[in-house]
């Protein structure tokens, strides 16, 4: 029997991805969870990146298993009372049986959706092949549906970020083929400019979610008009908030001050 509390979770970011445009802030670490949950961002997620850097490991696949990333998501669950989706790279497996199991693993630490990219995490092997990414996808959004609650399923492909053969045109092809599918949301990161992330807002099929660093440029505003449902920092506030860090002990260092520098 689910836990009504995550039951209430998934049913909340399933419907934030009905309409308008939310944020959905990555974080590193509870306390940074707790913190964003009570200032009232309408979701978190974990960051394959973030987490990594927590616990001294690289930011790739393999260094960080799927048991680990699960223990931290559920601590992340614990300390907010908002959705969490999980940064869950290739799903911890090539075959799409991987990719169901790693739904059930995440659903059982409350977590309310997870994304799963067409990236194999093997220089040697690059990104799947279309009909493969989707079957994976496909996998993904059966196991999402055995379960007795709601489960956002994000079909990500990495083209883009990569600057990998075919460009726009086979993120495009990839990201509707996650969407027939049946994946609640699409994500192709590496738009960095409005007309980018305009055209995949309006040609992936589905709702779509936006990678936006901090220091970007763009707006909020501007990402919403441009028709996308949502907006993810990835690793950029775990490093803005390390640098910030970085900063004030300079500054203490150089000058003997306990006050913030500027």
């Amino acid at each position: 029997m689910t836990d009504p509390r995550h039951h209430d979770l998934g049913t909340r970011f399933h419907d934030l991805h009905r309409d308008g445009t939310f944020l959905l802030a990555n974080v590193g670490d509870a306390a940074t969870a707790r913190a964003l949950s009570d200032a009232g961002v309408d979701a978190i997620a974990t960051s394959s990146a973030a987490h990594a850097a927590t616990i001294g490991r690289p930011d790739a696949a393999g260094a960080v298993t799927m048991e680990e990333h699960a223990e931290h998501t559920a601590l992340l669950v614990a300390a907010a009372d908002v959705p969490l989706n999980v940064d869950a790279e290739n799903g911890y497996g090539h075959e799409p049986e991987d990719v169901a199991a790693a739904v059930q693993r995440f659903a059982a630490t409350g977590a309310a959706g997870m994304g799963i990219e067409d990236w194999s995490g093997d220089p040697e092997r690059g990104v799947y092949d279309r009909a493969l990414a989707v079957a994976r996808i496909e996998a993904a959004v059966d196991a999402a549906r055995a379960l007795d609650r709601p489960f956002v399923i994000t079909g990500r492909t990495e083209i883009l970020l990569y600057g990998l053969e075919g460009g726009m045109a086979e993120a495009l092809a990839r990201l509707q083929g996650f969407a027939a599918a049946g994946a609640d949301c699409l994500y192709a990161p590496g738009t960095w400019d409005l007309d980018g992330i305009r055209l995949v807002a309006a040609e992936a099929g589905g709702p779509t979610n936006a990678l936006v660093p901090i220091g970007s440029p763009l707006s909020f505003s501007d990402i919403a008009a441009a028709g996308v449902r949502r907006v993810s920092l990835g690793g950029s506030l775990f490093s803005a908030q390390v640098a910030h860090g970085r900063s004030l002990i300079d500054s203490l260092r150089a000058t003997g001050s306990f006050a913030p520098p500027g």
